[in-house]
C-alpha cells in the first residue's frame, strides 16, 4: 500500500513509556582524585590474594574472572582516606540527582530520605570479565571509572560496560520498522564506554556485564548499590 497524506495535517504527540533512566556525569579535575584512588586501590590489592587479603570480599560470586574485588564497606568508614570520602560525596550527588529527577522530589523531601550504601572497587586484569548480573535489594547502582586501562583499544567492546534490554519480548520480531530505532528506543544490548572521572548511575534491576578485558594495565572501577528509607 502506498503512503498517502491525510486530508489535514494531524497533531502528533509522543512520549517514552517503559523508559529506563541513565545518568552520566564527570567529576571536575578528576585527574588528581583518580591518581590517589589508583595508588590506594593497587596498594590494598598488593597486600595479598583474594582469599586472605583484609581488603577483599570473601564471598566473591562465580560470575567474575581475573578480578580483585574489595569488601563492600569502603564508604562506611568515616575515617577512610580522604580520596574515598571525596568520591563518596560524588556518588551521593549523582544518586540523589537521579532520584530527584525521576521522582520529582523536592530538596525538603530528599532531606527526609536516608540512604544505605554498599560500595566496593574492582581491579580487572588481562582476560578478566564479569558476566551478566543485576543488583537485588537496591534501587539505584552506580559505577565510577578510575582508570579504563586499555579499554576500547583496537576493539570498542574491550572491557566495555554492556547493558541488557530489560524488556524480555522486545526483540521478538525485527524488520525495517524497528531495526533502526534511535538509542533511547533501542532494542537489544547497549554498550557504554567510560572515561576516567565519569560516574554512571542506573536502576539496579538492569542486567549488565563487563565485557572481556584485554590489556597490560589494570582496569579500575568503583561501584555502589543504594537502597533508601523515609525517616
Amino acid at each position: 500500500m502506498s503512503q498517502t497524506a491525510p486530508p489535514a495535517k494531524p497533531e502528533v504527540k509522543s512520549w517514552g513509556d517503559f523508559a529506563t533512566p541513565f545518568y552520566l556525569s564527570a567529576y571536575p579535575a578528576a585527574e588528581k582524585l583518580n591518581q590517589q584512588l589508583e595508588a590506594l586501590i593497587l596498594q590494598q590489592e598488593a597486600e595479598g590474594p583474594q582469599n586472605t587479603n583484609r581488603h577483599a570480599n570473601r564471598h566473591v560470586t562465580s560470575n567474575q574472572v581475573n578480578i580483585f574485588e574489595s569488601h563492600f564497606d569502603i564508604f562506611k568508614d568515616p575515617a577512610a582516606p580522604a580520596c574515598i570520602l571525596e568520591l563518596k560525596k560524588f556518588f551521593l550527588f549523582g544518586i540523589f540527582h537521579a532520584m530527584a529527577e525521576t521522582s520529582g522530589y523536592s530538596k525538603e523531601e530528599l532531606e527526609q530520605i536516608r540512604v544505605f550504601t554498599d560500595a566496593w572497587y574492582h581491579v580487572t586484569h588481562n582476560g578478566g570479565f564479569i558476566s551478566s548480573h543485576n543488583h537485588p535489594n537496591a534501587s539505584w547502582s552506580a559505577v565510577y571509572m578510575v582508570n579504563p586501562g586499555n579499554s576500547g583499544e583496537n576493539d570498542p567492546r574491550n572491557g566495555v560496560l554492556s547493558f541488557k534490554d530489560p524488556r524480555p519480548t522486545a526483540n521478538m520480531y525485527w524488520d525495517p520498522g524497528n531495526d533502526r530505532w534511535q538509542r533511547q528506543f533501542h532494542i537489544g544490548s547497549v554498550n557504554q564506554p567510560m572515561q576516567p572521572g565519569e560516574l554512571l548511575v542506573f536502576p539496579s534491576f538492569v542486567l549488565h556485564e563487563v565485557m572481556p578485558y584485554f590489556g597490560d594495565k589494570p582496569r579500575i572501577t568503583v561501584a555502589a548499590n543504594c537502597s533508601f528509607k523515609r525517616v
